[in-house]
């Protein structure tokens, strides 16, 4: 919206540049957008909203004092992965008074990582879009069993053995008394939920467990592109229609757990890097689907080793969809 763009352009520099950070994570360069963002972020929580802004600082100042690219700064492109790193590793890892230097250091090595990726795959016109966030949040996640002054929080996966695995699924399967009866119990019970289940998809982007903060997530990225709020209302929408198709775990699906890997994918194929058209409209909901299958195999092969799956499913299905379009006649720009 111009009136958006008109405050955006309007706000001090530093300001502007640390918004737009938080707003990329939705690939949103607007800054009033990211201050919407922001500002859920400290409706869902304190601690959130704090080690965002921490995040997106010490990502964005890294950035100019290692001299990256300041165009690349200024769009917020060196933000938002920090933005998430914040957030993320406070879900995952025990609060204590070292995390908020882990958190920092985490930031700034996302930084680095997306400056390399940005130059591996440049050649290919391909974003790193989040996968800094994810190496880098997986890194410090494994190095604290080498550190005593950090802890793993309960959110974190806890390592189980694939007999463990199995036993587990067993069990599910024996304490149905039939497809039937179980399908028809599961589905109902998220039914009756939807609009929770729907909006904390778009809110746990930001690992936020919050309506409220999913229908801000909402307002802000429509301020900056309807389509793009359109594409992340139905990503979160494929959240939770296809996981129950599937028989995936309804807390899981209810908590919109299953959700903010499409709500990206869509909003990544469909509005940020392929033409706007009813065919990739079309194709950004197949990619939304298959990001469900993609995060289900991925939960399956991290749990073992105690690692949440992060945004990895998004980012792999969406480097596949693109390196495919490069080569359509239909779907390349």
């Amino acid at each position: 919206m111009d009136w958006s763009l008109s405050i955006d352009k309007a706000l001090p520099r530093p300001l502007r540049v640390i918004l737009r950070g938080v707003g990329q994570v939705f690939f949103c360069c607007n800054a009033v957008t990211g201050l919407i963002f922001l500002i859920a972020l400290y409706v869902g929580g304190i601690t959130a909203g704090l080690a965002a802004t921490v995040g997106v600082i010490s990502s964005t100042v890294a950035a100019y004092v290692l001299g990256f690219s300041e165009d690349d700064i200024d769009a917020g492109l060196y933000g938002f992965n920090g933005t998430l790193v914040g957030p993320c590793l406070f879900l995952f890892l025990e609060n204590t008074p070292q995390l908020w230097l882990y958190v920092v250091l985490a930031s700034i090595l996302s930084t680095v990582v997306l400056a390399a990726l940005m130059r591996i795959l440049q050649p290919y016109n391909i974003p790193a879009s989040t996968s800094p966030f994810v190496l880098t949040c997986w890194m410090f996640m494994v190095a604290v069993f080498a550190f005593d002054s950090f802890s793993r929080a309960p959110a974190l996966p806890a390592a189980t053995t694939p007999t463990e695995i199995a036993d587990t699924a067993a069990a599910a399967v024996e304490s149905a008394s039939s497809i039937g009866a179980w399908f028809g119990s599961f589905t109902s019970e998220v039914i009756q939920d939807w609009y929770t289940a729907i909006t904390k998809g778009v809110a746990e982007v930001m690992f936020a467990d919050s309506i409220i903060v999913g229908i801000l997530f909402l307002i802000g990225i429509a301020i900056t592109s309807m389509r793009g709020a359109v594409m992340a209302f139905f990503g979160a929408i494929v959240g939770v229609v296809f996981p129950i198709l599937l028989g995936a775990d309804a807390g899981v699906i209810k908590m919109g757990l299953y959700g903010f890997n499409p709500v990206l994918t869509m909003m990544a194929v469909g509005w940020v890097f392929l033409k706007p058209t009813t065919g990739t409209a079309l194709l950004a909901l197949l990619a939304g689907i298959l990001t469900v299958i993609c995060q289900g195999a991925l939960g399956s092969f991290l749990t073992p080793i105690g690692l949440p799956t992060l945004t990895f499913p998004f980012v792999l299905v969406m480097w596949m969809f693109l390196f495919a379009a490069s080569k359509s006649k239909y779907w390349s720009n």
